[in-house]
């Protein structure tokens, strides 16, 4: 046990299980393997409104036919550099993790790969597909729109996405230094885990219907998050909106469904870059530069009550080793749910 509201579940068992109800229906094996492993990657490293939580909605909106279990991503056109293909409804995951490989494969040739998606859905956490380009030794981008729920800066209609974004750049000795943020001041999905759990949520999460600050985690879902930074979050939510949405051929702003309305294609859009550093300069060289640039950001001085300062994404691989080596302490609200699920589909779960 890991505390009276949570229980610690060992990575691997968690994998093998998502995966199993995701093959229950109609997911190809590869497929659910690679779904479950974006989810339980994000529980590894903290990020849990992006983690197992997720198997609800996923496996209902399969059931309801609001997403395709089996995913044909189809190319539109293509160039030396750049291409743009067609989700066709599959699973966000699955068409994100194939658009960033063709993304790779661009770069190899091209220097430069950028590849745009239209008609997909929720992803998951973005970290995961950029780091798919630093596996890959090269530097990974993506930018996606999402479902309404932020508002347009003066406006109270919830009519823009929070519209995520990440980063990836390789390091030597160093962790990669891995940006993944949205454009609201929180996700989504932490005010929803908070309304699962019955609890208040921080001041400046959310506000109601009526544009009016909440702390009540369920009228912060039926109003509107807010944007990070004011007016700077909405500008840059718009941006994005335009670069996944409006230059694939996507859905934009509330034509864009949310991923609960179970029977509803999302028509999510993406963009996903991959750089290939010896474009550039030497990949050993680069590595060594961000491990100096790693260093020099540690040893700068430090705030009061500051014990450590970390990089982008530090926290959370320094997360993810302890938790591969202690296990993954999940909300006894999100286990009861995963299990309700297990139990409609026959699937054995012993948490």
């Amino acid at each position: 046990m890991a505390g009276d509201d949570r229980v610690v579940v060992q990575a691997e068992p968690l994998r093998a299980f998502a995966a199993a109800l995701f093959e229950k229906v109609g997911v190809p094996p590869a497929d659910a393997a690679l779904v479950a492993d974006t989810l339980v990657e994000a529980d590894l490293r903290g990020v849990h409104s992006h983690g197992i939580v997720r198997l609800d909605p996923y496996i209902p909106r399969l059931q309801a036919g609001g997403m395709r279990a089996v995913t044909e991503v189809t190319i539109i056109r293509e160039l030396p550099a750049t291409m743009l293909v067609d989700g066709n409804n599959g699973i966000g995951q699955v068409i994100s993790a194939r658009a960033m490989e063709l993304a790779i494969e661009r770069a190899r040739s091209a220097g430069i790969g950028v590849v745009g998606v239209r008609n997909s859905n929720h992803f998951g956490a973005a970290a995961y597909y950029p780091m798919l380009a630093v596996k890959a030794d090269m530097v990974g981008l993506l930018f996606s729109n999402a479902s309404p729920g932020l508002a347009p800066w003066g406006s109270i209609t919830a009519m823009l996405g929070n519209n995520p974004w990440a980063i990836a750049v390789p390091a030597g000795r160093e962790f990669p230094v891995l940006l993944d943020m949205a454009n609201s001041v929180v996700a989504r999905g932490k005010i929803r885990l908070a309304a699962m759990a019955g609890r208040p949520i921080p001041e400046g999460w959310a506000a109601n219907k009526r544009g009016e600050p909440t702390t009540d985690a369920q009228e912060g879902l039926e109003g509107m998050i807010l944007p990070v930074g004011g007016y700077k979050g909405s500008g840059i939510s718009i941006m994005w909106d335009l670069l996944a949405g409006a230059l694939t051929g996507a859905a934009i702003l509330d034509e864009l469904s949310g991923p609960y309305k179970l029977d509803r294609p999302q028509g999510t859009g993406h963009l996903f870059m991959a750089i290939n550093v010896e474009a550039f300069r030497p990949l050993d060289e680069l590595k060594a530069r961000v491990d100096e640039y790693a260093r020099k950001v540690h040893d700068a001085e430090r705030a009061a009550g500051v014990d450590r300062i970390y990089l982008p994404g530090e926290l959370e691989w320094l997360t993810k080793q302890e938790r591969e080596r202690s296990g993954i302490p999940l909300a006894k609200a999100t286990i009861e749910e995963i299990r309700s699920l297990a139990e409609k589909l026959g699937v054995p779960f012993d948490r």
